[in-house]
């Protein structure tokens, strides 16, 4: 072989070396970029996921704090909690903001269980019992139970609420006034309680129970 060819022959051995190093750095580069990309998938994930428990573990303390602190109002208020959860169990199956009804029961009685009116209404929510007593088939030896009145209750308020086309402050008039009454200061004693002025924060109703809610 001639010192030509042989310098032909390594001058193509020599690019076919070069080409393939040439492709080996092309696949490695791109095998970087890649790694890179992936690298930076990961950590946007990881930065997602490190905010969703920042977020949960914030929610968790609070519904332990929440729960503490509903402990803590039973144990010192067991009474008053008592009829809250009646009233808030109630307030739904009526289709009421349960604020609302604090505010009633706040007006009526004070939230005194026993309480009695001069005009014959008793317990929590002061029902009317010579006036119900027959519509509502009432046992009097009951109306003084917390869950029975305010459910008395809510029925009496539900009838003039339906009655006045869902009319709130007529329907308050009514509970309060019957039809013989004209006690206009009612209604402005309820609405202007800390009760109802915190109405908004009651959790949202059942689709159900939506017509019927008063805000």
């Amino acid at each position: 072989m001639t010192l030509k060819k042989i310098q032909y022959s390594m001058f193509i051995l020599f690019l076919l070396a070069t080409g393939v190093l040439t492709l080996l750095t092309i696949d490695l580069s791109k095998q970087k970029l890649e790694s890179r990309a992936a690298i930076q998938v990961l950590t946007r994930e990881v930065s997602l996921m490190d905010k969703k428990i920042t977020a949960f573990e914030k929610y968790k303390r609070e519904i332990d704090r929440n729960q503490f602190q509903e402990n803590i109002f039973k144990l010192k208020y067991p009474r008053f909690a008592e009829i809250a959860k009646v009233v808030f169990d109630k307030s739904r199956k009526y289709g009421f903001n349960p604020y609302l009804v604090m505010s009633i029961i706040q007006v009526e009685s004070d939230f005194k269980p026993y309480a009695v009116s001069k005009a014959g209404a008793y317990g929590l929510m002061q029902i009317n019992y010579s006036v119900w007593k027959d519509e509502l088939n009432i046992r009097f030896n009951r109306i003084y139970e917390k869950e029975y009145n305010i459910e008395l209750g809510l029925k009496i308020l539900k009838h003039y609420y339906d009655e006045t086309n869902g009319d709130l402050l007529k329907a308050l008039f009514h509970y309060n006034n019957g039809y013989k009454f004209n006690n206009t200061a009612y209604s402005g004693k309820v609405i202007s309680t800390l009760f109802y002025a915190n109405k908004d924060k009651a959790p949202k109703a059942e689709k159900k129970e939506e017509e019927n809610i008063t805000i």
